[in-house]
């Protein structure tokens, strides 16, 4: 089987990141018992309200939605460590700290329809980012 390199060298040198392994894992679609973006969505982040961390290929950037106080809260995150040489090395993914704010709301059910970036909706973010942590 052929795999379409998305990125080189995304985690080391010859470790490329593939289109296969953007949007959820096998483990996060078992966990949410479906295949359907927003379902797992609505299963990870919004009734178990974890955080997310992601690396949105189509813009270079890492992303985190920090649910854990209010107002919820949807930021660009900046590397925390951007000499690092590898993409995937650069951000540690931690929702917590301060960012850019691109949208937030009171309720974890306003997301999935509320946020877009670059004018995509969320679920076509997902399904073309990498996802960092899912804390």
């Amino acid at each position: 089987m052929d795999r379409k390199v998305v990125i080189q060298n995304f985690f080391n040198d010859g470790e490329h990141l593939y289109e296969d392994q953007l949007g959820w894992s096998k483990w996060e679609k078992k966990e949410a018992k479906s295949d359907d973006i927003k379902e797992i969505f609505d299963f990870e982040v919004v009734l178990v309200g974890l955080n997310l961390a992601f690396y949105y290929v189509d813009d270079g950037r890492f992303y985190g939605i920090h649910t854990e106080s209010l107002p919820i809260k949807v930021k660009i995150l900046p590397p925390d460590r951007p000499e690092r040489k590898y993409i995937n090395s650069r951000c540690r993914g931690d929702t917590h700290v301060d960012g850019e704010v691109i949208f937030s709301c009171r309720d974890r059910k306003e997301l999935w329809d509320g946020v877009r970036i670059g004018g995509k909706p969320l679920g076509e973010v997902l399904s073309r980012s990498y996802i960092i942590t899912l804390d």
